[in-house]
C-alpha cells in the first residue's frame, strides 16, 4: 500500500505535444496580432508630436513661473 502512494502519475506524451502546440499557436497568434495591427497615419503622428511639443512648452512656462515665485518668496 505504501508504494502506491509514492508512484508518479505519468501523462501521455501526446497530451504534452498537444498542449505545447496549443501554447505555440497562442503565442504566434498574439505576436501576429501585435505585428499586424493597423498602423497610424503620418498625419496622426505629426499631430501627436505637435501636441507633445505644446505640452512641453506649457510645462516649461509653468516651471519658470513657479521658480520665479519661489525666488521671490526666498528674497522676502
Amino acid at each position: 500500500m505504501a508504494n502506491d502512494r509514492l508512484k508518479t502519475r505519468h501523462i501521455s506524451p501526446i497530451i504534452t505535444w498537444i498542449t505545447i502546440g496549443v501554447l505555440l499557436v497562442l503565442v504566434v497568434g498574439l505576436l501576429a496580432t501585435y505585428a499586424l495591427r493597423p498602423g497610424r497615419s503620418p498625419a496622426d503622428d505629426a499631430q501627436t508630436a505637435a501636441a507633445i511639443g505644446d505640452m512641453d512648452a506649457a510645462q516649461s512656462d509653468a516651471d519658470a513661473k513657479r521658480e520665479e515665485k519661489r525666488n521671490a518668496a526666498a528674497l522676502l
